[in-house]
């Protein structure tokens, strides 16, 4: 069913939302997403047209990001449509790898878009020697390795970066990163996954501190690991800022901050 009019087609998803309105918070799906808004499949009752309605949306394998948007549609006991509000350029980067990644393709999307949402390649396509593209960013703030095993993750992180106006370089495993690292120190800032295939987070912490080509480079961690040990011992190796899976555009770009005045330091 198609319950949104805009500039862009809907697509049909099923997510994970919590919303938040006039009558309380409340968990629903999301059944259907444009770059212009959404539906979400609800019979709770209650709501008023033009009603703001905040929301997470739990991506697929990635960040629960935060939104919100105006109540357009009605359509009880089915649930309403939302047109987007207030969307920062980090939120319309995510907003686009997931229509993309359901099929859609939004009428707004720009070259640089599709170089962020282009799918890693694969072993047979890119040899552990390679260097990673850089995705260039319209402002000169510097370079950032990105190191995730989960492509979406890596794509949303990537397109978060390049927001914030750095050169983003993505690749998919610790092996990769450390290629990386062998032939270019040119890197001001760092992300890396904890738990990857071949070589973890933590291993390429202890890699760069040994090199003193890279142990300025500033290091931020994203991970689901909910040991304190393994944090305390990144943090002892020389990891900066940790980062919570799941997570959100804005704590990404304060990770950013964190790591910036760490470089500057």
């Amino acid at each position: 069913m198609s319950q949104l009019q805009g500039q862009n087609k809907p697509v049909i998803v099923s997510l994970d939302v919590v919303w938040q309105g006039s009558v309380g918070k409340h968990d629903a799906r999301m059944s259907e997403i444009s770059m212009d808004g959404c539906f979400i499949d609800t019979k709770v009752q209650g709501r008023s047209l033009g009603e703001i309605v905040e929301f997470k949306v739990h991506l697929p394998n990635g960040p629960w990001v935060s939104l919100e948007g105006e109540l357009v549609v009605q359509d009880y006991p089915m649930g309403f449509g939302l047109r987007f509000r207030n969307l920062t350029e980090g939120d319309r980067s995510l907003l686009r790898q997931v229509v993309a990644a359901h099929g859609g393709l939004p009428a707004e999307e720009s070259a640089a878009d599709t170089a962020v949402t282009e799918p890693p390649a694969t072993p047979a396509e890119k040899s552990e020697d390679t260097p990673a593209v850089p995705v260039q960013a319209d402002k000169n703030r510097g370079r950032v390795l990105i190191v995730d095993d989960d492509g979406l993750t890596l794509r949303m992180l990537t397109a978060i970066v390049q927001s914030e106006g750095y050169e983003a370089a993505a690749v998919k495993d610790g092996r990769e990163a450390l290629s990386v690292l062998q032939q270019d120190a040119g890197f001001k800032l760092a992300i890396f996954d904890m738990k990857m295939p071949y070589l973890q987070g933590l291993d390429l912490i202890l890699y760069m501190k040994r090199d003193q080509r890279l142990r300025h480079i500033p290091i931020g961690m994203v991970t689901a690991e909910q040991d304190p040990k393994v944090w305390d011992e990144s943090v002892a190796a020389g990891a900066c800022v940790f980062l919570p899976k799941p997570f959100s555009p804005p704590q990404v770009q304060m990770m950013l901050r964190m790591l910036e005045s760490r470089a500057a330091a």
